[in-house]
């Protein structure tokens, strides 16, 4: 009896003991599911963090080539490589340099702009040509290294020779020059 008595007198203490384990069971687990939730909190901020980081490097980045490159960019659109077609400026060169180095039955034909290579993109810009047949007649093969010089050195995009052929009818009459010039330039990409 005295092993009866003793137990009941251990079974509320142990009933509360019991009690207060299951409750700190509770709350542990309850804690460790908060701590859980505010370490994935804490790794998506840091994630973000780090996105932010990345752009703010990128910004800087874009700022030192924009100031290493404007001048260069804005040297290129004063000689007119980048801009819009530059057709009439074209037409208006060929004539007054053809009168200024003497040349005549001067001829040519602007055709229209296309792609210089179209599946080659670059950025916002597209490289474009504009080839010229020009035919004329010189006095002399050095005018057509002068006419070369001068057409190169124009602030009106780039210019390249892609054929020429000089000929004599005969010794004495000038010499017939016919080219296929091409101008080159970038332009802005339509938007789509």
């Amino acid at each position: 009896m005295k092993y009866i008595a003793f137990v009941r007198q251990l079974m509320l203490p142990f009933a509360s003991l019991i009690v207060v384990l299951l409750l700190a069971a509770g709350w542990l687990y309850e804690h460790m599911a908060m701590v859980n939730a505010v370490t994935q909190q804490q790794q998506q901020v840091q994630i973000e963090l780090n996105t932010i980081n990345r752009k703010i490097a990128q910004s800087a980045q874009d700022k030192l080539w924009i100031a290493q490159y404007l001048q260069a960019y804005r040297g290129l659109q004063r000689d007119g490589f980048i801009g819009g077609d530059q057709r009439m400026a074209w037409q208006q060169m060929l004539i007054v340099t053809g009168d200024r180095l003497g040349l005549h039955g001067v001829n040519f034909d602007i055709a229209p702009q296309q792609p210089h290579r179209p599946e080659l993109q670059i950025g916002a810009l597209n490289l474009m040509d504009t080839p010229v047949q020009f035919t004329a007649d010189m006095p002399h093969e050095g005018v057509f290294a002068q006419l070369l010089d001068d057409l190169r050195t124009q602030k009106h995009g780039v210019m390249t020779v892609r054929e020429c052929t000089l000929s004599h009818a005969v010794e004495s009459a000038p010499v017939q020059m016919r080219c296929i010039l091409v101008w080159h330039n970038l332009t802005p990409r339509a938007a789509s």
